[in-house]
């Protein structure tokens, strides 16, 4: 089965619902380091449905998102009418040169061809400008407790095809930047981003993850009938209705060398 970003297209109502955002503090640390204020010019590169297009509408002056899946743009546009989202991939961004203060991407660089991503964000950058990598890292991918594992398990027993959900942890995407000179070596953080869910976000979230998004319909709801008997343990990590997730938020930046 091979995973490609086509495979959110049916999912796209599942991904709004249930992806979770990011943490202020974490994009407020980013802002600092980066050098941005009010009045900047950011990109939201792969900007999904907007989950990350919304905090950086409420920081800054101009936000531009690009989104290929114009089933995914199309929620930009419905709910953020006052931003400019623009069809366009990391390779052949559809901006000028020297347009941007910083290119924000979250959830989305691992996806990329990592080194003609850099040298079209590059390009977009003004002189010094900077570039943020963000990603949500979920419970289950680090086997944070015996349920959590569990459901790691199951994962790896379906027909999902997990080397999606591994591409960020492999650290593969730091290639790029080896061999790169233009920007300068990359900082990163990590914040914590718990999340309280109720099930059915949950389950929406899961279904929006490339790798179950991908399984023809049968299996992906063969596989979600599975998970939701799993949250009938009596160690799920369950209070009340919610779900409780013990998330975090991984950050990486760098800026343009002047």
């Amino acid at each position: 089965m091979k995973v490609t970003g086509a495979a959110f297209r049916s999912v796209v109502g599942d991904y709004e619902r249930g992806r979770p955002g990011y943490p202020p503090a974490a994009l407020d640390h980013l802002a600092r380091e980066l050098g941005l204020g009010p009045g900047s010019t950011v990109l939201d590169l792969g900007a999904g449905t907007g989950k990350l297009t919304r905090d950086l509408a409420r920081r800054f002056r101009r936000v531009i998102a690009v989104e290929p899946l114009d089933e995914m743009r199309a929620v930009i546009e419905r709910s953020l009418p006052s931003i400019e989202a623009a069809r366009g991939t990391a390779e052949r961004i559809p901006l000028e040169a020297g347009t941007v203060d910083a290119v924000f991407v979250a959830q989305a660089f691992h996806w990329f061809d990592g080194r003609r991503a850099l040298t079209e964000i590059a390009r977009v950058l003004r002189p010094g400008g900077g570039l943020a990598l963000i990603w949500n890292s979920t419970p289950w991918e680090n086997r944070e407790g015996p349920w959590f594992a569990a459901l790691d398990d199951v994962l790896e027993r379906s027909r999902a095809d997990l080397s999606t959900m591994r591409r960020h942890a492999t650290g593969m995407w730091r290639r790029a930047f080896e061999s790169d000179r233009r920007f300068e070596p990359l900082s990163e953080a990590v914040f914590a981003n718990p999340q309280r869910v109720s099930r059915g976000e949950f389950l929406a979230a899961l279904a929006s993850r490339s790798y179950v998004a991908a399984m023809d319909e049968a299996d992906r709801a063969e596989l979600l009938a599975e998970i939701n008997r799993l949250l009938e343990r009596p160690d799920a990590p369950l209070d009340g209705a919610a779900v409780l997730l013990p998330m975090r938020t991984d950050l990486y930046w760098t800026r343009l060398r002047r």
